[in-house]
């Protein structure tokens, strides 16, 4: 049986927060020449807070898999601040080489190369491509 990672703790992302804030950035650079220089740069503060806020918002926590008597994996999800894992539902819905889209009970999660551990990252995407 192919081993199970135990777990991987998840937070937030650089490489998510500059992957939100390049096009952003991109917008509001070609908007420079269309638009005042009031009206630009409040545009400019407005797509910088939501692209911190969409980033910093995401989950964090820690995804655990558990092997029950029968070899099963049952994956477990503790959000920050939580005491106890709850089980969660796991679907891979994207795996590419440094991103893995996972849908935790119908919920989005990113797994970015920076979000969690290398070595957590790898085994988790080892797992995902085995099943």
């Amino acid at each position: 049986m192919p081993r199970v990672p135990t777990a991987c703790r998840i937070g937030p992302s650089r490489l998510a927060l500059l992957a939100h804030l390049l096009p952003a950035t991109a917008v509001v650079g070609l908007l420079f020449f269309v638009l005042s220089p009031a009206s630009w740069l409040a545009l400019l503060l407005l797509l910088l807070a939501v692209s911190i806020l969409a980033v910093r918002r995401g989950p964090r926590g820690e995804l655990r898999a558990e092997t029950d008597p029968s070899g099963e994996v049952r994956w477990r999800w503790c959000a920050a601040g939580d005491r106890e894992a709850r089980p969660v539902s796991l679907r891979c819905d994207y795996l590419g080489p440094w991103l893995i889209g996972l849908r935790l009970d119908g919920r989005r999660l990113w797994v970015w190369p920076d979000s969690c551990t290398p070595q957590a990252h790898r085994e988790l995407r080892r797992w995902l491509v085995r099943h």
